[in-house]
This record gives C-alpha cells, structure tokens and sequence, in this order.
C-alpha cells in the first residue's frame, strides 16, 4: 500500500469556446467507480443539450482502475487527452467530465485534441490538485510546563499537530511519517524527561502542499 497519492482539493470547473462549440470541463474528487459515474450524470443532468460528455477518471482506491471514453467522438481525439489531464500530474482518485455543444463547424482531429486537452487540464488545476501522505497518529498528554517546551520544537520539526484541548493536562494529536515516527518519539521524551504519555492513535491521511514544494525546490 502506498505511502502518499495525489488527488484533487474539490470540484473544479473550465469553460472554453472553438468555433462556435462550447467545452465544459469539470473535475472532481473521487473514491470509486461509482462517485465517476455520479460525475457523469450530474454533467448530464446540468447540461442536457450537450452533444459528447467525454469523461475519463482514475483511482488507486482499494483497487487500481481507469476508465475514459470518447462518446462519439473520432477515435483518439477526446477521451485520451482527457485521461492525461490525470495521468501527467500522477493524479488518482479523481474524474473529470468535458461536456461539448457542437457550434456547426468542424474542428478537425487537432482542433478537437487541443480543446479536449485544453478543458481537461484548466478543469484539474480549477479543482486544485493536492497530495496526502499517510501518518501514524499518536496521543500526546504533557503537563504545561513540558508542552510549553515542546510546542515550537514539534511546529519547527513539522511534525503533524492537531489543535489542543486544555484541561488538568494539554492532550494533543501529534503524527508523523513511518520514517519519522522514532525521531518524534524521541523529541518527545527528550524535551518531557519521560514524563509525556504518547499513546498510538493509528493512521492518518495528512495533506502536503504541493505548491510550497514546488516553491522549495526552486530555490
């Protein structure tokens, strides 16, 4: 099972016009077939004078699927380069649809990819893509004193923090990676004297912000 995996924040929409035909792209997160199939018939649903919906989606949920479609179109010219939109960004668990009104002037083989790819591509950056990284969650239970200490040093480490509940004690939800998971352990009992209690909570999808790491790996 993999450790992280690429997906699509929310839904997204795009809207070009080539000669008169009118491409609709909509993108959205998914987990099964069956939410892709809900995609397609809501597409249906709100656009019912459309000529195509051209769909593709993918998802590495439990099972490793993907599907597209031309409906209608030449062969090779829509469905492809709508699965692309996904498959160049390594994004799974998300569908995206492109509706068509045809205008009454063809566009030929080139003209139909370019408009397809062009719809598919501006409907998964409207629907922004995201990453998620597995974590194993833990229980943290420090007096203030310790979590005082402990709270800049976690945050600087950027370890995984949910907000605390105050009370007798500060009890916090604290994670990390599989390969980070020692070294915050250790942190933790370093900074307490041994004196925390970290109790596992099991595992945890965090999202990443692909935008910063693009941005750091720039610099």
């Amino acid at each position: 099972m993999t450790d992280q995996y690429k997906t699509v924040r929310h839904e997204g929409r795009f809207e070009l016009s080539d000669r008169g035909s009118r491409f609709i792209g909509l993108c959205r997160p998914i987990k099964t077939e069956e939410d892709a199939l809900r995609l397609i018939s809501d597409a249906r649903v709100l656009y019912p004078e459309a000529r195509h919906y051209v769909y593709a989606w993918r998802s590495n949920y439990l099972t490793k699927l993907q599907r597209f479609t031309d409906d209608g179109e030449p062969k090779g010219t829509a469905g492809r380069q709508v699965l692309d939109a996904l498959v160049s960004q390594s994004i799974d668990r998300a569908a995206i649809v492109v509706v068509r009104y045809f205008g009454g002037v063809l566009l030929g083989t080139g003209g139909l990819t370019r408009a397809y790819s062009r719809s598919a591509r501006g409907a998964v950056e409207a629907a922004i893509p995201i990453q998620f990284i597995r974590c194993e969650s833990f229980l943290l239970e420090t007096d203030y004193a310790v979590y005082h200490q402990l709270e800049g040093r976690l945050e600087t480490a950027k370890f995984y923090l949910e907000s605390p509940e105050y009370g007798a004690r500060v009890r916090q939800i604290v994670g990390a990676t599989s390969d980070q998971v020692d070294a915050l352990t250790a942190l933790i009992m370093d900074v307490s004297a041994g004196t925390a209690l970290l109790r596992p909570e099991g595992e945890r999808w965090i999202e990443t912000r692909l935008e910063q790491e693009a941005a750091d790996s720039d610099v």
